[in-house]
């Protein structure tokens, strides 16, 4: 049959899309030959004709000679998902000192992630050595907070409270340090109206960049937890 739609066995154009970690490869045949394309960007889509193996009819695909018989589809890049998923990879140069009372030694500290009432900070301390740890800081009173067996405060979890949420790295520039949660797992945070919640999980790092620093490293993530209501 012949007509606007029909390709003669000649010129039969196959594409063959493969997906791959780059982007994805484009395999097309016609005839006797072949082109391979390997795109990075899914978002532009492009057909090359082969005008050397010709049929009666191409479809409705229209091309130019200057664009060596390419035609491209390019699609407009939609807006971003939202995300549940936070994550944080942040360093603090140096651990200070005098010791401070309240946390019985000195430390600067980074934010790492903002939610909510909630504040997620890590902490490079110097006490005997440098220490680096993440805490969660409440602005709501009657929230609530749970890591591991001790760290449970249902309902108690008040604005202002700091509250630890994962084991500390302790070294030097001589014997780095990292660690990750091991057996006390995710920490829990909920606030007290319950329209913010999120499960987490912290590493702690000294030195691990190298003796000249950064001292402290925080590694990291929360998935928040959406409502239903």
């Amino acid at each position: 049959m012949r007509g606007k739609w029909a390709l003669a066995a000649a010129a039969v154009l196959v594409l063959v899309v493969v997906g791959g970690a780059g982007g994805l490869t484009m395999r097309a045949f016609a005839g006797n030959t072949s082109t391979k394309v390997v795109t990075k960007n899914v978002t532009k889509f492009c057909v090359y004709v082969d005008r050397h193996n010709g049929g009666d009819s191409y479809g409705d695909v229209s091309v130019l000679p200057k664009y060596k018989n390419k035609t491209c589809i390019v699609g407009k890049r939609g807006p971003a998902g939202d995300s549940s998923v936070v994550s944080w990879n942040k360093t603090v140069a140096n651990a200070p000192a005098p010791p401070s009372q309240k946390h019985g030694l000195s430390a600067n500290y980074v934010d790492l992630a903002k939610v909510g009432p909630f504040t997620i900070r890590g902490y490079c301390a110097l006490g005997e050595g440098v220490e680096s740890y993440t805490d969660v800081i409440s602005a709501q009173n009657g929230s609530s907070l749970a890591w591991d067996d001790e760290s449970n405060y249902p309902a108690s979890f008040q604005a202002g409270d700091d509250r630890r949420v994962s084991n500390s790295a302790d070294g030097s520039s001589q014997s780095p340090s990292f660690v990750t949660e091991y057996e006390n797992g995710e920490f829990a945070v909920a606030s007290a109206d319950q329209t913010t919640a999120f499960t987490g999980f912290a590493e702690n790092g000294v030195y691990i960049q190298g003796a000249d620093g950064p001292a402290c490293s925080f590694t990291g993530y929360i998935v928040i937890e959406k409502s239903t209501a």
